[in-house]
């Protein structure tokens, strides 16, 4: 028995040591890994990029690795170094096909690739003659020619909106939104802009900064539209009716927020709530746009909802 207490005693001495040797083995990285956060914090995003990716090369294996790669990218497009951000993306995606960030990098591929195409815009002109005839077929051919043209992917919209095809349509509105809020994400931080409550421009001002800090509000939602939409037939029969919101959520603070949600919570003439739908915005950089769409499906008629109320969340 006393043999048996002495081996067990001798393992948690050495699980102790061992679990004492990581600690302070990873002391280094702790210090490493503040001062790089603190760059980002500070946007100062090349400084922070570079000491990310000097912690990649000293611990490439840390179990938050992933953190670092995702955190470096972040810090290279928000300073505009698009290419390099690219890169850095890419090779998350490659070396964690299912990491936890996956979906949030595919998100600033796309947009990445959106900022360095050099696809012209549709002549107006043209434009215009084809959105009279609402031909289908003559703007699939615009956008294959002008493929980052909001106005075009909006023009298809419309028309399918007119031949009843109504979840295409909301489809395509939501493709022109996202092209229109990555601008708007390049301009306003080209800019030193924020948005106020109401999604107007202002200039960033040391004040407002400060109102920022004391109100703890670094997230704005602006830019939104409603439309309605039907699905094919259910199996109860009939059409499925749908209240669609889209919208365009952005981090006007210096922070990485993560788990940023949209709540949207529809209700009737009564200010009864109707329905409420959760979108998942996911990780958002400082600056940041994102586009959402929402969708109220669970209600006794499509045309009792008058007003709709939107509450963000993320993880503090």
């Amino acid at each position: 028995m006393y043999r048996s207490l002495s081996k067990l005693s001798l393992c948690f001495v050495i699980s102790l040591l061992l679990s004492g040797c990581v600690w302070l083995s990873d002391l280094p990285y702790r210090e490493r890994r503040v001062e790089a956060d603190r760059a980002f914090d500070n946007q100062e995003y090349i400084l922070a990029a570079a000491r990310y990716e000097a912690l990649q090369d000293q611990y490439p294996e840390t179990s938050i690795r992933q953190d670092i790669i995702f955190r470096q990218g972040i810090a290279l497009y928000s300073a505009s170094a698009y290419h390099e951000s690219r890169v850095v993306f890419l090779g998350y995606l490659e070396k964690y096909p299912h990491g936890q960030y996956f979906e949030d990098v595919e998100e600033y591929v796309r947009k990445i690739d959106l900022l360095m195409s050099k696809a012209a815009p549709a002549a107006a002109k043209r434009l215009a003659d084809v959105r009279t005839r609402a031909d289908l077929n003559e703007l699939f051919a615009l956008l294959a020619d002008h493929p980052t043209d909001s106005r075009v992917l909006e023009a298809i919209g419309d028309t399918q909106w007119k031949l009843g095809n109504y979840e295409e349509a909301v489809a395509y509105y939501f493709k022109a939104n996202q092209i229109v809020s990555t601008r708007e994400e390049r301009n306003l931080n080209n800019s030193k802009l924020i948005l106020d409550d109401d999604g107007q421009p202002i200039p960033l001002t040391p004040e407002i900064l400060n109102q920022m800090d004391v109100r703890r509000r670094p997230l704005r939602v602006y830019g939104m539209h409603t439309y309605t939409s039907r699905s094919p037939s259910g199996d109860a029969g009939g059409d499925i009716q749908f209240y669609n919101l889209t919208g365009s959520v952005r981090n006007q603070g210096n922070e990485l927020l993560r788990g940023v949600e949209v709540e949207v919570i529809y209700r009737d003439i009564t200010e009864s709530v109707l329905d409420v739908d959760y979108v998942k915005i996911g990780t958002l950089g400082p600056g940041e746009v994102k586009t959402f769409l929402s969708r109220a499906d669970s209600y006794d008629n499509l045309y009792n909802i008058v007003s709709y109320d939107v509450e963000l969340h993320w993880e503090h």
